[in-house]
């Protein structure tokens, strides 16, 4: 199963978490107290270390991957985003190829199936918060991953 299961308690300083992390220094370890450091010193901002590991921009350790440093550059951060958000809810593209499309009741409706029952309707509800509240964010004009001939690039 590919559907990462972190989450964000509060999605109202996902932008600006973003925004701080394009502005700052790389850190060699993206730690809780780098966040708070960046001004997120919150505890329901702490729970953006797992969601930035779940979009590929950390390895487990916290060390900034290749998407990381793709992500930095302004002009493609938000493209970056989005490659990161169908990986980590490759699930849910799975079952609909513009999941960033669906209403937060579909996705949450989708979110219990994928999930087996095995999470509560509180973190289903953040779990599609955190999704469409990271869908809001990226960039979709063109799909990343499929690579659809068919459609023009002009």
């Amino acid at each position: 199963m590919s559907l990462t299961t972190s989450y964000l308690s509060s999605t109202k300083n996902l932008e600006s978490i973003f925004n701080s992390i394009i502005n700052a220094r790389a850190p060699e370890r993206f730690t809780t107290k780098f966040l708070e450091d960046l001004g997120f010193k919150s505890s329901t901002d702490r729970l953006m270390v797992g969601m930035l590991k779940a979009l590929g921009l950390l390895d487990e350790n916290g060390q900034p991957t290749q998407r990381y440093y793709e992500f930095l550059d302004q002009s493609q951060s938000k493209k970056v985003i989005a490659k990161g958000i169908q990986e980590a809810y490759e699930d849910l593209f799975n079952l609909r190829k513009d999941a960033q499309n669906m209403s937060n009741e579909d996705v949450k409706n989708k979110l219990k199936t994928l999930t087996q029952g095995q999470k509560g309707d509180r973190v289903i509800d953040q779990m599609s918060l955190t999704f469409r509240a990271l869908c809001n964010y990226a960039d979709w004009t063109e799909d990343p991953i499929d690579q659809n001939p068919t459609k023009s690039t002009e």
